[in-house]
């Protein structure tokens, strides 16, 4: 299957490239393309065609920048997705769309896909307003679409500013695990688990279009987590709460990921203990 994915260089466009490429599938590198202004006629006279499948990961995800400057996120995410649809279009191809966890404040728990969206931040609305872009034009153009809604995916890479990679740069530095806020709860989906997935709705014929939540099925505390990875690795310093909450944190974020599990006959394996042990043991931290 020939598969062009766009943010190949990044955290899940990358985990997701090389898997699919493991599993024998020709990956095409779009970000050449999706990464600069949109433009069709640029697009057009590019060599991107004959694709079976456009994987939509690009875009600038961080939320603390996307409020000092919401320009530059809407732009991007905006004119990146045009840009991966119409490849999709020329190549009469499906399309993925990896949006976010676009709830907000959740008004009932577990989230099931029909919970009203909202948004808290410019990165949240530009990937409310680019799914709302995806629906339009693949119905448009009769374009198969597949929306992921992911929750919390987690893996090896050191990503600063996530709870997980945090702790591991601490261990590293033998300095002590300090976190913000203890409360907020989080679906945690590891990486290995979300490739698998990948796998199987490209290779689903014909095409199961739809907007899917994505998780795991349990949510853990940051304060869970933090005492979670102190004691697999046996630290002996204790973890310390500085008390310092995130502006317009989500406190719970519990998904109900049914439908995406009985569509494509997928379950993940790697529960939070197991995913973070194969990690410590990839960075080796653990035996």
């Amino acid at each position: 299957m020939k598969i062009g994915i766009t943010g190949s260089d990044g955290f899940l466009g990358g985990s997701v490239s090389n898997y699919l490429d493991k599993m024998g599938h020709l990956i095409i590198p779009l970000d050449s393309i999706t990464r600069s202004e949109f433009s069709t006629d640029k697009i057009e006279k590019s060599k991107f065609s004959s694709l079976d499948w456009v994987l939509h990961f690009g875009s600038k995800t961080s939320i603390s920048e996307s409020q000092i400057d919401p320009f530059s996120t809407y732009a991007t995410n905006i004119n990146s997705t045009l840009s991966a649809l119409k490849i999709a279009e020329m190549s009469n191809a499906g399309i993925l769309f990896m949006s976010s966890f676009v709830y907000g404040n959740p008004k009932y728990s577990p989230i099931d896909e029909k919970h009203p969206v909202q948004a808290l931040n410019p990165y949240m609305g530009s990937k409310i307003i680019s799914e709302e872009i995806c629906s339009q034009i693949s119905h448009l153009k009769n374009i198969p679409l597949v929306i992921l809604r992911g929750f919390h995916i987690y893996g090896e890479d050191i990503i600063p500013g996530r709870l997980i990679s945090d702790l591991f740069i601490a261990i590293k530095k033998e300095e002590e695990l300090f976190i913000n806020d203890p409360k907020p709860k989080r679906d945690y989906l590891y990486v290995k688990d979300f490739n698998n997935l990948i796998l199987k709705i490209v290779k689903k014929n014909p095409i199961q279009a739809g907007v899917y939540n994505v998780g795991f099925g349990e949510v853990h505390s940051n304060l869970e987590v933090a005492n979670l990875f102190k004691n697999l690795i046996k630290y002996k310093r204790e973890v310390k709460i500085i008390g310092k909450k995130r502006e317009n944190d989500v406190l719970a974020c519990a998904v109900d990921a049914q439908l995406i599990k009985k569509t494509f006959s997928w379950s993940p394996k790697y529960s939070l203990k197991e995913g973070m042990i194969d990690i410590l043991r990839f960075h080796k931290l653990l035996k």
